[in-house]
């Protein structure tokens, strides 16, 4: 009787992770997709510890099936992914739903928000902000107020039809600004209308225009930084220059005026790409709440 209690109660748990711990996706791209290299490259991307099967629907189109809730969350904590440079758009399958049927036009992203005036922080200002860009999900404020990575992150849910919002006007007490908005891990975008997917070489928005110069209203300036560069600024760190360290930079000063060797600054640190967050030469370096105001504020559309 023991044995039968156990094989149906695993049917059952087999039965659920087959119809629940499923993803379908697409990857918004007109060019091809090389299935088992991206079979591969995703699986030991994410290192799934009871595995995943992953079934090719067709149009760009897969299906993930997970063995454990955790992998599966996992993946779905860690959106947005890329394969090739191309937006992998995932939506976890509820029973019954047909994975060819459903509408992928939502994805995840961090934002960061910079340029936020101090007081004016609130909970309801970040969902504001939130509900701005796309549906807010949640939000980070452990470097708001911390010198030169003064930002605000905020994760939303953003309509892939649609283009990035560059910044937002806020008014408060009579007083007017604006904040801007940075996007984690941004891969490939139009400059032109905006919108995820494809570049504005291949934006039919601007080949219906006709024109063969136009005038670009977007830039790499809404491509947040690595983390992997952010954390090369120490807060701790001081240059010469900042002030009177003393100790063993005021002992070796000379010696660093009279250094005729480029020192690791130069090599490395001058080369270092802010987007990509590794030397241009294929290096890499590896260094090794604000208050809540209930203060309710105007908000205008803007970009």
């Amino acid at each position: 009787l023991g044995t039968e209690i156990f094989e149906e109660l695993n049917l059952r748990v087999q039965a659920f992770i087959s119809s629940h711990l499923k993803a379908t996706t697409g990857f918004l791209t007109a060019s091809t997709i090389h299935f088992p290299a991206m079979k591969s490259t995703m699986t030991n991307l994410w290192h799934p510890i009871k595995g995943v099967r992953i079934c090719d629907l067709g149009e760009k189109m897969y299906l993930f099936q997970f063995f454990h809730a955790m992998d599966m969350n996992k993946v779905l904590k860690g959106s947005p992914w890329t394969f090739n440079n191309h937006f992998l758009v995932l939506y976890k399958l509820e029973l019954g739903e047909d994975p060819l049927q459903i509408p992928i036009v939502l994805t995840p992203f961090w934002v960061q928000v910079y340029n936020i005036l101090t007081g004016i922080f609130s909970d309801i200002l970040v969902v504001q902000l939130g509900n701005f860009l796309g549906n807010f999900l949640e939000h980070d404020v452990s470097v708001l107020g911390k010198g030169k990575r003064n930002f605000m992150r905020i994760r939303v849910q953003i309509d892939i039809w649609r283009p990035l919002k560059m910044r937002k006007k806020i008014s408060f007490g009579g007083k007017c600004s604006y904040v801007n908005f940075k996007y984690e891990r941004l891969s490939l975008f139009c400059f032109y209308c905006g919108r995820l997917g494809h570049n504005d070489s291949f934006c039919e928005e601007r080949m219906n225009l006709g024109v063969e110069i136009v005038e670009m209203g977007w830039d790499l300036s809404i491509r947040a930084q690595s983390r992997r560069f952010l954390a090369m600024n120490s807060i701790w760190l001081q240059e010469e220059g900042d002030g009177d360290n003393g100790g063993i930079d005021a002992e070796f000063g000379n010696f660093r005026k009279e250094q005729k060797t480029p020192g690791w600054k130069i090599r490395y640190g001058e080369n270092v790409d802010p987007v990509l967050g590794f030397t241009l030469a294929g290096g890499s370096l590896h260094v090794g709440r604000g208050k809540e105001n209930s203060t309710p504020n105007a908000m205008d559309q803007d970009l």
